[in-house]
């Protein structure tokens, strides 16, 4: 009975922080430790299981068979721990100078950035957007330690570690230079694929955005450039006959700017759905629900809902 009275319960905080972030470093740095508390509390927890826990794999560890076992009977009820104490976090919005982090696609920054900015008009609220970064990991390990405060993207996570809600849907189209010398007013399969085109090239999927979402395999196109950006992309089009895809909303809002028409595309495409994502910890949070919800009324203002 003493020894159980004595047992440090803390050790399980760290030794889930070590389990989600695989990194001793990651994890002193989201519980705001030193990386050797960290790893004297791995040794402590081990010496009490009797079991090996992590084994070292370059610069991270990776979770031993007895770890896993451990994580998944302790991961429920610590999650629920991190959500209630998250929960008391005080928060009044027309009193906090905070700055909140978004990673958000470049799209989706375009598209929200101006209504945002005027949504916190009164306010000394910041929110800063940010695009993700190209590892899909780095970015879960981002919103973990709370580096930012949560994602607007395409991505929907798969690990509990983390929450979700579809808050936009859009759909591709196809644009073209309004003096285009083949196409006006209408295209045609045929069309669409006897032309050059500029492929835009998402970086997280290292894919084409037609690629990703078109419900069939496209033939072989010809191509005209690639891009990164789709401000730089529309910018190549209305100077060529290369044709290029992007999401209607975006397209809508710069064509004129361009001098673009704007086609349906002439093949089925999956909509493109944007999804908010934050930790699972911060379900409750009031800070982190008042985010959601400026973000939701932003994209309701925009028409984007």
């Amino acid at each position: 009975m003493s020894q159980q009275k004595a047992f440090d319960l803390n050790l399980f905080r760290i030794f889930t922080a070590v389990y989600r972030t695989s990194s001793f470093s990651r994890a002193a740095e989201e519980l705001d430790l030193t990386q050797s508390s960290v790893s004297n509390a791995i040794t402590r927890l081990k010496s009490t299981v009797g079991q090996e826990l992590f084994i070292r794999v370059g610069r991270g560890v990776k979770p031993t068979a007895s770890a896993m076992d451990l994580y998944q009977q302790l991961a429920p009820a610590m999650s629920t721990i991190e959500q209630v104490t998250s929960s008391f976090a005080a928060f009044d919005a027309a009193s906090s100078e905070r700055t909140f982090y978004v990673y958000a696609s470049e799209s989706a920054i375009q598209l929200l950035q101006g209504t945002v900015e005027q949504v916190l008009q009164d306010l000394a609220i910041n929110i800063v957007f940010r695009e993700p970064p190209l590892i899909e990991e780095e970015l879960q390990m981002e919103l973990q330690l709370e580096k930012v405060d949560l994602a607007l993207d395409i991505w929907l996570p798969e690990s509990a570690a983390f929450k979700s809600q579809k808050v936009m849907q859009d759909q591709l189209v196809c644009v073209a230079r309004k003096a285009h010398p083949r196409i006006q007013g209408a295209l045609t399969q045929d069309q669409y694929f006897n032309e050059k085109h500029i492929i835009f090239k998402m970086r997280r999927y290292n894919l084409s955005v037609a690629d990703l979402l078109t419900k069939q395999v496209l033939p072989a196109r010809q191509m005209h450039s690639e891009q990164s950006s789709i401000l730089s992309m529309m910018s190549v089009a209305s100077k060529s006959d290369a044709l290029a895809i992007a999401s209607k909303s975006y397209a809508d809002e710069y064509a004129e700017l361009f001098g673009l028409q704007v086609f349906d595309l002439p093949f089925a495409a999956e909509p493109i759905e944007y999804y908010m994502v934050w930790s699972h910890k911060l379900q409750q949070n009031p800070a982190n629900i008042w985010l959601r919800q400026q973000l939701q009324l932003a994209i309701k203002l925009r028409g984007l809902g």
